[in-house]
């Protein structure tokens, strides 16, 4: 399980196993010491009997304390995360409704709906446009609001969308094409409303000291 993250806070942490109860009561294991393993009715949570060649196992992360639900499905894959979904998080500093379509594509991208994802990174970037009051990607350009290299970025989205939604294609969008189209559109909300905000924030903080100094 070395490759797991945690679909909570994102983090390769160490994961705690829990055990659990017949009076529903969940036991964390603590360090080496498997509290509660020799309690009647205690069922380990990382099972030795399968169900239908799939284990699981609840595990807690010890960096957030989040619990989840991990399978190995006996495919060669290994273990990974089957509750929550994982999916990234958006930064509270993206207004909601955008906040809300990137997390939708994310969770697309997670369960596999490759041409989903794409024409979802799409409507976050319409929603993007309608946010910042001009009528699409040039606009978007023209104002300063993102640059060069973010505009291609969001071109090739708008263009790979239009495939996925308008033609008769027979290939399948792949997991890499969709992680890399949902990675460009992180980076054109985390541009346009983090790291501005990050950047006013520390512009106010500056301008307030210069304050304090002229005054004494």
């Amino acid at each position: 399980m070395s490759d797991l993250k945690c679909p909570i806070c994102d983090t390769a942490a160490a994961f705690t196993p829990i055990y659990l109860a017949i009076n529903r009561v969940l036991d964390y294991l603590t360090g080496t010491q498997q509290v509660g393993v020799s309690v009647p009715g205690v069922i380990p949570a990382v099972m030795k009997q399968s169900v239908q060649g799939v284990e699981y196992a609840i595990l807690c992360c010890q960096k957030c304390d989040g619990v989840f639900v991990v399978a190995n499905l006996s495919d060669g894959k290994g273990w990974r995360v089957v509750h929550p979904i994982p999916h990234k998080p958006a930064s509270d500093k993206i207004p909601p409704r955008i906040k809300s379509e990137f997390e939708e594509a994310s969770l697309c991208f997670a369960i596999g709906a490759h041409r989903a994802c794409a024409a979802m990174c799409q409507r976050t970037l319409e929603s993007l446009s309608q946010n910042k009051k001009v009528s699409g990607l040039n606009q978007l350009l023209e104002k300063g609001i993102i640059s060069q290299g973010l505009f291609d970025r969001a071109t090739e989205i708008r263009l790979w969308a239009g495939i996925v939604k308008h033609e008769p294609i027979t290939e399948s969008v792949s997991k890499d094409d969709a992680e890399e189209l949902i990675t460009y559109l992180e980076d054109i909300i985390n541009h346009v409303y983090v790291e501005q905000a990050r950047y006013e924030a520390l512009k106010q903080k500056r301008e307030q000291m210069g304050k304090k100094a002229a005054k004494k």
